[in-house]
């Protein structure tokens, strides 16, 4: 799948994660921690801990997905100089729509993808970035029906501050058959053009703007509210507790009431804040705006500056 990848795959050794174990006296308190704190998120299921992976990392039933890979140059920067061991790559354009740039590949074309990974209907699906393309995924995986899959909090960064080994050894694990059951999928988590120019002024619909406060201040589509993905994180790059992200969601009036439309420039920072109101706080009714901005702003709708309402 990743031309130029197929370097000798080395073998993990069992005894890694257990000397890992022995040798991280923090381990049973940070473990607890982050199990006591993923318990309280309305959908726990869909975030595991580092711990607990490292505790899974010799189960064939697990796929851990590296989605750093924005481009093959990315890949080249990271996956290629060390990764979890036994994850495997997958690169954007690999689940990008053939012919609208940037936006979600179709059913028939991300289940050919993760088949070709290896991934079949009984596995469980881990997935762990650094910019927003893990939620993207788990956004789109989720959407077309698939439910076992997660995102690991805190991604590598925790993985490497707790003490767990890396590995720069490409992954392979022969092609499965994946298929999506499309009865069971949920498009009703994505938000077109349309709607979301129905919600503007309309009081029952929030649009958040999931960028930067630079870049919302600079332009936005008229009417929405600023809520930048990183605030939802803590400086170890995992998830703020469930309390305190209620507090900032509605500190900024976005409440479980309303319908809420996430959007950025094309997709992908908007999936984590989606994936923090939707699957953690449990909102019951969040959209990910997929064309995003890069889409209103190609069709000739009009934006704001500066702050709402000026």
């Amino acid at each position: 799948m990743l031309e130029g990848c197929n370097r000798k795959q080395t073998a993990i050794s069992p005894s890694v994660a257990e000397d890992k174990l022995e040798g991280n006296k923090e381990y049973p308190a940070d473990r607890q921690a982050a199990a006591e704190k993923i318990a309280d998120y309305a959908h726990p299921e869909a975030l595991i801990s580092v711990y607990d992976l490292n505790q899974k990392i010799y189960d064939t039933s697990i796929f851990t997905i590296d989605t750093r890979g924005r481009s093959y140059e990315v890949f080249l920067k990271s996956y290629r100089y060390g990764h979890i061991p036994g994850a495997l790559p997958i690169l954007h354009e690999s689940y990008t729509h053939p012919k609208y740039t940037d936006r979600i590949a179709t059913p028939p074309q991300l289940q050919d993808v993760l088949g070709g990974l290896g991934i079949s209907n009984e596995s469980t699906i881990i997935l762990y970035g650094n910019d927003g393309l893990q939620a993207r995924l788990y956004w789109a995986i989720k959407m077309y029906g698939y439910d076992n899959v997660k995102i690991l909090d805190g991604g590598l960064d925790k993985w490497k501050e707790a003490g767990f080994d890396i590995t720069p050894a490409n992954s392979v694990r022969p092609p499965d058959t994946f298929e999506f059951d499309l009865a069971k999928s949920k498009m009703e988590l994505i938000a077109t053009l349309n709607e979301v120019e129905a919600a503007i002024g309309n009081r029952n619909f929030v649009i958040v703007d999931a960028r930067s406060r630079d870049e919302y201040l600079y332009k936005h589509i008229p009417g929405s509210i600023n809520l930048y993905y990183a605030e939802l994180l803590n400086k170890d790059l995992t998830f703020k507790p469930a309390p305190d992200l209620k507090a900032l969601a509605e500190n900024k009036k976005i409440t479980r009431d309303k319908k809420i439309i996430v959007y950025c420039d094309s997709g992908v920072s908007s999936s984590l804040v989606w994936f923090a109101l939707s699957e953690l706080l449990g909102y019951p009714n969040v959209k990910n705006y997929d064309g995003s901005l890069n889409e209103w702003l190609k069709t000739g709708r009009k934006v704001q500056s500066g702050e709402q309402g000026e």
